[in-house]
């Protein structure tokens, strides 16, 4: 889950060389034509190609953890708007994925609107990669209309992708969202260490953590009724995420709910999502799962902590891309590089509050990172461009320049055209609330010293005489 649902994101790990002793290739039907069966409320397309995962002979390995797994299943939670952007993320896993390293795909529909009025689209958007695993999509309108009236769409997806583990039949599960494009080859090890243990990104303790994310953490501890932990790295609440089904399905247990998709909520979970308040943090399905995990789970024998080093943040970890200059920056710096993240991609409506020309940047940049993965050509008009923009990152690509200058809310020009005047007031207004108060410190200990050494004067004037 993202902290306020505006800013881009990059999961990127430095993958060791793959080698792969597995042919797969008979998986792959690229020439044949894609029968998508729609049924009621689901809709299958594709042939099923398991893969097992084994650990290498020799490895020195915890006694607990298992020989040999099964490729996770993927689930991704998407609906109407994100369909354009989840047809890129599912064909860049049948591009980069072609040894089978993730198993069969479930797609939750999770919309007020029925699944069939968007079928044509849907189709379309698995006809790739249903040609090289089976993909099923549950369309979970009709549970969300009965609860429209309290629950938003984000706060179902919560709920639908920790449920979603009564339905996946592999022990792992890859969540992923409709922006997550994979730029590389998936390897055994994008995943999964040489052990078989989930790999759990971790950047640093939870209380050098963003404000949002921090008390996410403390608000999921609340609902476990577990310590926060003060050492450990831990992981921002974003995809791709790796879980293991069993401690998801225990920890709907712990809390008092039930492990079924209908209804989405039969206890205290969805209570747990809701926002009351813009900017509010919740808990959140990955804080949730990361937390009982860590006090629940036998964590060493089913995750390992994969932590990043300073000298390779270009190439591991998690980079966050918030509303501030240093965003096109560093989103430059990304697409101009010779080795691309693992996955890449845009936040809805991530660039609202830059300038026009801010936008455009970004946007140049991101189609710069897509053409380079081999997903997208380059195109020859302004228009294929702005299609492009909306699809990926949405909201207005080209609004009246001078609203943006004099609007309150955002730097018009010079080097930090786009970002939150807001956020720059309450710096500033910090500085110099610190001024001030050293300021007075300062006046306060004069006058004490001045007050003192006069004092001092007229005992030695009384001394005198």
């Amino acid at each position: 889950m993202l902290a306020s649902g505006l800013h881009l994101c990059f999961w990127a790990f430095l993958l060791p060389g793959s080698s792969f002793g597995d042919n797969f290739s008979h998986c792959h039907r690229a020439h044949e034509d894609v029968h998508v069966h729609h049924q009621g409320l689901e809709m299958k397309a594709g042939h099923g190609c398991n893969r097992s995962l084994h650990i290498e002979p020799g490895q020195q390995c915890p006694s607990c953890t298992r020989a040999t797994i099964q490729a996770p299943y993927v689930v991704m939670a998407t609906y109407e708007r994100d369909l354009c952007k989840a047809t890129y993320a599912l064909n860049s896993i049948a591009k980069y994925d072609k040894h089978h390293n993730l198993g069969n795909i479930i797609l939750l529909w999770v919309s007020q609107k029925p699944m069939e009025l968007y079928a044509a689209r849907i189709k379309h958007m698995i006809r790739m990669v249903a040609r090289t695993r089976q993909v099923t999509v549950k369309d979970l309108s009709p549970k969300f209309r009965a609860n429209a009236g309290w629950l938003r769409g984000w706060e179902v997806q919560q709920a639908a992708k920790l449920k979603s583990a009564s339905i996946v039949p592999s022990e792992y599960i890859v969540v992923l969202d409709s922006k997550n494009t994979f730029g590389r080859l998936i390897t055994k090890r994008t995943f999964f260490t040489e052990c078989n243990q989930g790999i759990r990104q971790g950047h640093v303790v939870i209380d050098r953590l963003d404000y949002w994310t921090k008390d996410t953490y403390y608000q999921s501890a609340r609902l476990l009724g577990v310590p926060v932990p003060k050492e450990g790295h831990w992981p921002e609440s974003i995809t791709p995420a790796v879980w293991h089904k069993a401690t998801v399905l225990k920890m709907l247990a712990h809390i008092g709910e039930s492990h079924h998709l209908h209804p989405f909520c039969d206890g205290p979970l969805c209570a747990a999502f809701k926002v009351h308040t813009a900017g509010e943090a919740r808990a959140t399905e990955f804080s949730l799962y990361h937390l009982y995990a860590h006090h629940h789970a036998d964590f060493q024998c089913l995750h390992a902590v994969r932590k990043p080093s300073i000298d390779e943040d270009w190439n591991k970890g998690i980079m966050w891309l918030w509303h501030h200059h240093g965003q096109l920056v560093t989103l430059n710096h990304l697409s101009k590089r010779k080795t691309l993240p693992v996955t890449f991609g845009a936040e809805a409506e991530a660039l609202k509050r830059y300038t026009p020309r801010a936008r455009r940047r970004a946007g140049k940049h991101l189609e710069r990172l897509f053409r380079r993965a081999g997903l997208r050509h380059k195109p020859q008009t302004e228009h294929a461009f702005q299609a492009f923009y909306q699809c990926i990152v949405g909201g207005p690509l080209y609004e009246d320049m001078s609203s943006m200058t004099k609007s309150p809310e955002t730097f018009g020009r010079g080097p930090i055209a786009g970002t939150p005047r807001r956020m720059y007031l309450q710096t500033l207004g910090a500085l110099v609330a610190a001024g001030l108060l050293v300021a007075g410190g300062v006046i306060v200990w004069r006058a004490k010293s001045s007050r003192k050494s006069l004092d001092m004067s007229m005992v030695d004037q009384e001394e005198v005489l």
